[in-house]
């Protein structure tokens, strides 16, 4: 689905401010990934995704990146069609919203596809209501008078309405309650049966533990790896060269270990965390 082959980015070169923000980096992700990507500030995390729909164009000699049957290291590229395959979404979508009103804000891609006017309003009702908003009642709102939660909803529409196959997450829960978190998730995932393939960069590591079945971890624009969750997270030595934290859920399950408590240290999400303690509780209540 996406082919990242020996990349490597380079901002303001050939001038005193060169930087080089990727290095060398090779991974792939494929159909049906759910692919987390993680790593600390200035890791190269958002350079990298944006390359994926050509917000950030492939250097010369820099690499390839290939996406389905579309080579992005090409000097021309169709650009409608590639970001009607991938969707971005980037950290606080809300600040993209622009238009007077819901719906016209959420019809602004597929009439920059030069869709029939119909198929562009029937478009923005599906993606309004995909994202759990009442057409009747959103579509004639104005988008900044809604809620936080609420717009991050709309901008995300704005993407889905493009129907793309891949679909890329900046921080997609940065800023949010827990709640607001636990619904954008929710939300995220049943998008994930119309739009099968999600890359998604978080600083979350229960979100990245609990969603993501491949991880790729960088440092300073290199990949260090790419690893399933419990490869990841299961290995002390691997967490401290990455420079990785563990799931919250994962630091109580250790706590409770160190208490006492006899319960599985290598769980990563909330329900694995509530079953290993309806295990023990009969445990615990005898031998009190």
């Amino acid at each position: 689905m996406i082919d990242v082959r020996n990349l490597s980015y380079v901002y303001n070169p050939k001038t005193p401010f060169t930087s080089q923000a990727l290095f060398d980096v090779n991974l792939k992700i494929e159909d049906g990934d759910f692919f987390g990507i993680i790593g600390g500030t200035g890791a190269g995390k958002s350079t990298l995704v944006s390359h994926f729909n050509a917000l950030t164009r492939v250097q010369k000699k820099s690499g390839t990146v290939l996406v389905d049957d579309m080579n992005l290291s090409v000097k021309k590229i169709d650009l409608k069609k590639l970001r009607a395959k991938v969707g971005m979404v980037f950290q606080y979508p809300e600040h993209q919203l622009f238009d007077d009103t819901v719906e016209k804000d959420v019809m602004f891609g597929p009439k920059n596809l030069k869709l029939p006017a119909e198929e562009q309003k029937a478009r923005a009702k599906e993606a309004i209501e995909l994202v759990g908003l009442d057409y009747a009642e959103f579509a004639q709102r104005s988008p900044f008078e809604l809620s936080g939660g609420q717009k991050r909803r709309v901008a995300l529409a704005g993407v889905l309405a493009m129907r793309p196959e891949i679909l890329v997450l900046d921080e997609p829960t940065a800023g949010l309650d827990p709640v607001g978190k636990r619904d954008i998730m929710n939300l995220v995932m049943r998008v994930k049966q119309s739009c099968p393939t999600v890359v998604m960069i978080s600083h979350n590591m229960d979100e990245i533990a609990e969603y993501c079945n491949k991880i790729a971890v960088l440092n300073r624009g290199r990949v260090e790896g790419v690893f399933s969750p419990r490869e990841l997270f299961g290995s002390k030595a691997l967490l401290e060269k990455c420079g990785v934290e563990l799931p919250l859920v994962t630091e109580i399950a250790v706590e409770l270990c160190r208490a006492g408590v006899n319960v599985n240290e290598a769980i990563l999400t909330e329900n694995e965390l509530v079953d290993e303690l309806l295990k023990v509780m009969p445990r615990a209540v005898e031998n009190a």
